[in-house]
């Protein structure tokens, strides 16, 4: 998920704000910055710039969220030029985190990779348009000029062909990272998500209508906790200390957003981040991550009949040709551990 840059707005670290930042985040009652232990390293290779999408790592970082449970994270930036999934697949980074196509895809490719947690239990992706002139369904699609990325075309396609429409009803073109073709009108929707271009387009004055492509058959998840297979086995209690520190603090930082932008603005983030963009992001954003298991289950769990569900649409689409099942690409035990951990 790309996120707002703003050289003009960038915040320097000033003193007296960062230390009410760091007051506020050893505030919560059991989360402090832990006692001197041996702690073991992990690299995390981030599936985009470090941005407030990222913001319960790093929270955890800063409160000792993960040294508590013996863990030091390296947190890898991602970004456009560089394939996440080849990184942890290679060994550079032992964990990460993808959109759930770019793991399936990858799955099916044969690479060993395993799902073992989940950040955003309903995916924010959604066909953003203009609130004078909103798609609102899939059939409103007929006759618009809709930007896509490469990987998001075959969902879009999905969703054309469900609501009874041709793909040359609509002119498909490739998308930028920023959204601006949909204010000037060079396009009529933009495929992204509603917690990050749709922010950014919020917070230019921008009216939009956001038709989320999970309430219309197209399931995802983002954020997606994944390893290389022979990593996790080999290392079980290393992995699961890592997710119990960042259960904690991704509930920490979603009850608490001001501070986490800050750290993320102001420490940790990309240079230029937009702060009223980053805090309004990580606010709407809390519902998507509470959503489904993460609120029947814990923070962070599978839910192992939505990714049969997804990997389902990805066959049907043409992405995913093998037998490939939500046992062989997830393995909830992990996080399962995790959250048994921090109830006992």
């Amino acid at each position: 998920m790309p996120f707002e840059f703003d050289p003009s707005r960038r915040r320097l670290l000033k003193t007296g704000a960062s230390g009410a930042a760091l007051a506020a985040l050893t505030s919560l009652p059991g989360i402090g910055i832990a006692h001197a232990q041996a702690v073991k390293p992990l690299s995390f290779q981030l599936s985009w710039i470090k941005s407030i999408q990222y913001g319960g790592y790093f929270a955890g970082i800063e409160n000792g969220s993960f040294k508590k449970y013996g863990v030091e994270p390296t947190f890898v930036s991602g970004g456009p030029n560089m394939d996440p999934v080849a990184n942890v697949a290679s060994g550079q980074s032992q964990i990460g985190d993808r959109p759930i196509g770019s793991i399936i895809v990858a799955k099916e490719k044969g690479i060993p990779v395993k799902v073992i947690g989940n950040v955003f239990q309903k995916s924010p992706y959604s066909v953003l348009s203009l609130a004078k002139t909103p798609i609102k369904t899939p059939k409103d699609l007929k006759g618009k000029t809709v930007a896509v990325s490469t990987s998001g075309k075959p969902l879009l396609l999905n969703l054309i062909i469900d609501a009874g429409l041709k793909p040359d009803d609509v002119n498909i073109v490739p998308s930028a990272p920023d959204p601006a073709a949909l204010v000037s009108g060079q396009i009529d929707g933009y495929c992204g998500y509603v917690t990050n271009q749709g922010v950014m387009l919020k917070t230019r004055g921008v009216d939009i209508y956001a038709m989320n492509a999970q309430e219309f058959g197209l399931p995802e998840t983002t954020g997606t906790i994944y390893g290389r297979e022979d990593f996790l086995v080999a290392n079980k209690d290393l992995v699961v200390a890592f997710l119990k520190g960042a259960v904690e603090a991704w509930r920490w930082s979603l009850a608490n957003p001001e501070p986490t932008t800050k750290l993320m603005v102001e420490k940790y983030g990309a240079p230029g981040l937009n702060y009223q963009a980053q805090l309004t992001e990580i606010v709407e954003s809390k519902p998507y991550i509470e959503a489904g298991a993460g609120s029947a289950k814990g923070m962070l769990a599978l839910d192992m009949p939505l990714y049969q569900d997804i990997i389902d649409v990805y066959r049907k689409v043409g992405m995913v040709k093998t037998a490939m099942t939500a046992k062989e690409l997830c393995d909830p035990s992990y996080i399962e551990a995790a959250l048994a951990g921090l109830k006992s």
